[in-house]
């Protein structure tokens, strides 16, 4: 019996190393503020010091590229005082910037540029309509 709860209890450790999971006694990182200041400074770093979505961007190539060149012409937009308008630029029509065919159909790649573009899109506006 004990050597099954020891096997079982080792096995959980190593699947956590494995997943990157602290031990709740390593260095005051479990519960409480620790997590927290973890999950915000990760977020930052995922969506490239921008805050507020970066839940919403996802790891795919497509997605990501999208998003930053949503991000920049959203961006200029509201600091130019240009009306809302995602579709109108030639990057979100063609969708394909930044395509190789091992990121799979083409199609697919599009739409995932597009969906990511408008996100970008829109924070972008929103930051640049602030700065004005």
């Amino acid at each position: 019996m004990r050597k099954r709860v020891r096997s079982q209890v080792l096995a959980a450790i190593v699947i956590g190393a494995m997943l990157g999971v602290p031990l709740t006694g390593e260095a005051g990182q479990g519960r409480g503020r620790g997590r927290s200041q973890q999950k915000q400074a990760r977020a930052s770093q995922d969506d490239g010091g921008r805050r507020g979505n970066a839940s919403r961007v996802s790891q795919d190539p497509a997605t990501s590229k999208g998003y930053d060149a949503g991000h920049e012409r959203g961006l200029t937009d509201g600091r130019e005082g240009q009306r809302y308008d995602p579709v109108r630029h030639r990057d979100y029509r063609d969708a394909d910037r930044g395509y190789e065919s091992a990121y799979g159909s083409r199609d697919g790649y599009q739409t995932n540029f597009r969906s990511g573009f408008r996100q970008g899109y829109e924070d972008g506006y929103r930051e640049g309509t602030r700065a004005r």
